[in-house]
Order: C-alpha cells, then sequence, then structure tokens
C-alpha cells in the first residue's frame, strides 16, 4: 500500500451500496484538509459521486463527466445532500485495513468545480457548509 494522507482532493473507494449489496463502493471526494473542531478532534469533509441515471432525479449542481477521473466511467453528479464529515484519523484506519480504498487525486479544475457547487447546492447542509468554510480559512 502507499502513502495515503486524508488532504484535500483526496479520493477514495467507500462502501456505500444497499443492504443487499455490502460490496457496492461509491467515490468520495475529501473537500478540506484535517480541521479541528471544538473539542481538538480532527475532521475531513466529503463528497460522493452517484452515477446519472436517466428518469432519477439529481442534484445539477455540479456533474462530473466520464473521464474527469480515471475512477469515473458513466457521467456523474455530486451528492451534496449526503456530504459528510468524517474523523481523519477515522479515515486512516479505514485506508489502513482495506475497508477505504484510495484512488487517484481529484483532478485540480474538476475539484474546484466540486467545491463552488458545495457553495452553489441549495441541497448542502448549512452545517457542512460552515465547517468547510472554516476548515478552508474562509470565515
Amino acid at each position: 500500500m502507499s502513502l495515503f494522507l486524508p488532504l484535500k482532493r483526496a479520493t477514495l473507494l467507500i462502501p456505500s451500496g444497499p443492504q443487499g449489496d455490502q460490496h457496492r463502493k461509491h467515490l468520495f471526494t475529501l473537500l478540506t484538509d484535517p480541521h479541528a473542531d471544538e473539542a481538538g478532534k480532527n475532521f475531513v469533509l466529503m463528497v460522493s459521486l452517484s452515477t446519472i441515471r436517466p428518469g432519477v432525479p439529481h442534484d445539477p449542481t455540479c456533474i462530473i463527466y466520464a473521464g474527469d477521473h480515471p475512477f469515473v466511467k458513466h457521467n456523474s453528479y455530486v451528492v451534496y445532500q449526503k456530504a459528510r464529515l468524517e474523523e481523519a484519523d477515522k479515515v486512516l484506519r479505514g485506508v489502513k485495513n482495506g475497508q477505504l480504498v484510495p484512488q487517484d487525486p481529484m483532478d485540480g479544475a474538476v475539484f474546484a468545480r466540486i467545491c463552488k457547487g458545495l457553495e452553489d447546492s441549495r441541497l448542502t447542509p448549512a452545517k457542512l457548509l460552515t465547517f468547510y468554510f472554516k476548515a478552508t480559512g474562509q470565515i
């Protein structure tokens, strides 16, 4: 295993399939470097991608096109409504035990689109947007 650091632009395959498909993994992108909360624990903010399916509603704020990342084979969207904070140490443990699988970092221009979408999407939870602004020094 190569060295993995939970820093912005890092990507991971994380188990996130339905109960009947425990092996399905979605690509998650870390949007922040580790940032301490009030208790001093370091957290990272991450968002996942989901394939766009005909006839299935999706958040159109940020579309990731096939080829924008080596893992992305179909046009996908960023699922801002399910953005989440994870403890940085927990992410590292998940990588170490093989549950989380590191992938290539997100391209800088694509990463910038994803971050802008976080700010623009009406589905981004307010608490997570505040964390993002604090973690990136915008407030």
